[in-house]
């Protein structure tokens, strides 16, 4: 998968990833101030389309963010391609369901975590 700064993921460069540790409201800046597939315009994205294939903001929906709905990632991109789906819109939409599935993951770790103290089992991790 791309990073969110257009080039690898690399956990020195904190920009280019979001960690499932990382606090709901920073993975959803990240979101919102990653690379794009967009044109230089909105007036080019329109007539052009986006460029899906190269935005690591459809990759989040493809293999996260849109879960197991297949129509949903294919409309997603269909739009984009389309000229229909701008990349603010776009970015905004990845932001909310990014800060969604971060908060619920959250929740449930800490859950899990609660179940296993409880079997009196280790957790510690020098990665918190």
């Amino acid at each position: 998968m791309t990073g969110l700064t257009g080039g690898k993921m690399s956990s020195s460069v904190p920009a280019s990833h979001i960690s499932l540790l990382d606090d709901p409201e920073v993975g959803s800046e990240k979101v919102e101030a990653a690379t794009t597939g967009g044109r230089e315009t909105a007036e080019r994205q329109r007539e052009l389309g986006g460029e899906a294939e190269e935005c690591p903001v459809y990759e989040l929906y493809a293999y996260l963010l849109a879960a197991d709905d297949d129509e949903y990632t294919k409309r997603v991109y269909d739009e984009c391609v389309g000229g229909e789906r701008l990349c603010g819109e776009c970015k905004g939409e990845a932001a909310d369901l990014m800060h969604d599935f971060l908060a619920d993951h959250q929740a449930k770790r800490e859950e899990a975590e609660a179940v296993l103290e409880d079997l009196d089992t280790d957790l510690s991790s020098s990665r918190r």
